[in-house]
């Protein structure tokens, strides 16, 4: 009896055991999912008033299966497999990256297929998806170009139209690609393709709209924090970053990388509100003029 209870114990330790090597055996095989950091793509704009805009979902332009984006001759930990599977379609990441990308920036944007479906949209952003490739093999290599057409909602008048294009290539290291880093350098490559679009549309819309969207200037420092320079017209306003109270204008403040909201108060004028990207190394300069009440 002795004998039996043990082997019967130790069948069911195996039966327990089989799940969980069944449930990695198929995480090997699952397509990669790509988490896009819109930190990362964070053009350098202001946004002074509300815009909005509306995505027409990306068209997927490439000669290519619509989920495969490239072949595998080196080891990734966690895929199994000679080709790279997204679980998205490339075209639907990048619209939602774009969406991602204005509404951190302060837009209100919306996907829809068509204007009816967002009657308030001021602009009109659709494109295509030419390349999205990655091969993963002793050099990774990487190429995403996507073509964009910002529009103005009501009139139809093209605001700007191009492309933009990130080609990279890298070793991946001694202790080589995982689900994760392939997923990270997808997103940064295409966040790099998203702001370069972005900075032009702002550029574009600044045109067309002198008071809405102002592209920030921007100059390198040495150090691994960020820096704003912020001043205000008229100056000595309160100077809040994420509801912080650091001073009055004009004020310079050092600060991680990230993306913060900037506040103004000053007696006799409105508050005012903007989000500002602080990248490393970067110095951003940022003036506003204030509205008296």
């Amino acid at each position: 009896m002795m004998i039996y209870k043990t082997q019967n114990r130790l069948l069911k330790i195996r039966l327990w055991v089989l799940p969980i090597v069944c449930l990695i055996v198929a995480g090997c095989s699952a397509p990669l999912s790509v988490k896009y950091d819109a930190t990362l793509g964070a053009p350098a704009i202001s946004l002074k008033e509300p815009i909005n805009i509306l995505i027409t979902p990306y068209k997927d332009e490439r000669n290519a299966q619509s989920k495969k984006i490239g072949s595998i001759t080196s080891p990734i930990f966690g895929i199994d497999s000679t080709e790279l599977i997204l679980e998205k379609e490339p075209a639907e990441i990048v619209t939602d990256a774009f969406k991602e990308q204005l509404a951190l920036a302060g837009f209100k944007a919306k996907i829809a297929d068509n204007t009816a479906q967002f009657s308030d949209a001021d602009i009109v952003i659709e494109g295509s998806v030419k390349f999205f490739k990655l091969d993963i093999g002793p050099k990774d290599a990487i190429e995403i170009e996507i073509e964009t057409t910002a529009k103005d909602a009501k009139t139809g008048a093209v605001l700007w139209s191009g492309k933009a294009i990130e080609k990279d290539s890298r070793f991946a290291g001694v202790m080589g690609n995982t689900r994760d880093t392939v997923s990270k350098y997808v997103s940064s490559s295409l966040a790099k393709v998203v702001k370069e679009t972005l900075s032009e549309v702002a550029s574009a819309i600044e045109k067309t709209r002198p008071h809405s969207v102002e592209p920030l200037k921007e100059e390198v420092i040495l150090g691994n924090d960020g820096r704003v320079a912020l001043t205000t017209i008229p100056p000595q306003a309160q100077v809040l970053i994420d509801d912080v109270y650091y001073g009055l204008s004009p004020i310079t403040i050092d600060l991680a990388p990230g993306i913060y909201t900037v506040s103004f108060k000053l007696a006799g004028f409105k508050n005012a509100a903007q989000k500002v990207a602080v990248r490393k190394g970067r110095v951003t300069k940022f003036a506003v003029i204030l509205e008296k009440e």
